[in-house]
C-alpha cells in the first residue's frame, strides 16, 4: 500500500512539474511552484527527486518521442504511419508540445538529453529506415530524417493541414524512390 501511495505521489509531482515547466520553462520555474501545484511539500519532492535537475530530466525525457518510436518499431507494420500519427497525437497536448520544445532547447545544458535526442536522430532513425524501408542506405536514412523533421516542423508550427493528410504526405515523400 505504501509503495502504491509513493508511486501516486511521484506521478502527481511529475504531472505538476510538467504543467509548471511547460508554462515557465525549466529554468524559470521553481520547486516551490511545483510543490504548490502538486499539493505536496518541497521535502516530498526532494525525497523523490534529489535535485531540481533530476526532476527536470525525468519530465524532459517523457516529452521526447522515444516511447513512440520504440513502440511503433515493435509493431513492425505501417511503422511510418504509426510514428506519424502517435507523434502528432502526443504533441497535440499543448503541455507536451511546450515541454518538447523546452527539452530541445535544453539539450546543450543537459548532456543526457542531448544524448537521447542524438540517439533519436541517429540509431533510431536507422532502425526506422531498416523497418520501414528495409534499408539503411544513406539515401533512405535521409528520407527518414526528412520524415522526422517534417513531424518536428508540425509541432513547432502546426500548419492549417489536417493531420491525416499531413502524415500521409510525409509517408508518400519518404517512400518515393527516384527513377
Amino acid at each position: 500500500m505504501r509503495q502504491r501511495n509513493e508511486e501516486v505521489t511521484k506521478e502527481k509531482i511529475l504531472q505538476a512539474a510538467a504543467e509548471v515547466f511547460a508554462e515557465e520553462d525549466f529554468f524559470k520555474a521553481s520547486v516551490d511552484q511545483v510543490s504548490k501545484k502538486a499539493g505536496v511539500s518541497k521535502g516530498i519532492i526532494f525525497w523523490h527527486f534529489k535535485t531540481k535537475d533530476q526532476l527536470i530530466l525525468e519530465v524532459a525525457k517523457k516529452s521526447l518521442p522515444l516511447d513512440i518510436v520504440e513502440s511503433c518499431l515493435k509493431e513492425k507494420e505501417n511503422t511510418l504511419e504509426c510514428i506519424g500519427n502517435k507523434y502528432l497525437e502526443k504533441y497535440d497536448d499543448p503541455i507536451m508540445r511546450k515541454l518538447f520544445l523546452h527539452t530541445i532547447s535544453a539539450m546543450n545544458i543537459y548532456k543526457e538529453l542531448g544524448d537521447d535526442i542524438r540517439e533519436l536522430c541517429d540509431s533510431l532513425v536507422k532502425k526506422i529506415s531498416k523497418c520501414a524501408l528495409n534499408s539503411e542506405s544513406n539515401e533512405d536514412i535521409i528520407r527518414i530524417r526528412s520524415f522526422m523533421g517534417g513531424l518536428l516542423c508540425y509541432v513547432v508550427n502546426p500548419p492549417n493541414i489536417d493531420k491525416k493528410t499531413y502524415v500521409n504526405t510525409l509517408i508518400k515523400i519518404a517512400l518515393a524512390k527516384e527513377t
